[in-house]
């Protein structure tokens, strides 16, 4: 498998628990899950402008959007946003 979207990247490590470029354009399709520019224009507020990269995964709770970004000291983040919902994963959220 390989990672559904990557918008700064080099090489990426791919997981078992990433969904693949086609198994989410099709969960797209069917609306199963939101689309990626209505999921970063929810998470733009925490996240700014500096994404580095955006994978689809299962998660206990169902598919979540896995956002890697830099905050304002320039470190690396994540959240997790629920990819039916768009609501961020409190519990993942990496501080």
């Amino acid at each position: 498998m390989f990672c559904f979207v990557a918008l700064m990247s080099g090489p990426l490590a791919v997981r078992a628990d990433e969904t693949d470029a086609g198994s989410a354009n099709a969960l797209l399709q069917e609306d199963q899950i939101l689309s990626l520019s209505t999921i970063l224009e929810i998470v733009r507020p925490i996240t700014g402008d500096d994404i580095l990269e955006v994978e689809v995964e299962h998660e206990a709770s169902g598919l979540a959007y896995e956002i890697y970004f830099l905050d304002g000291q320039g470190h690396r983040r994540k959240i997790y946003v629920d990819a039916r919902t768009g609501d961020l994963v409190p519990q993942k959220l990496d501080n």
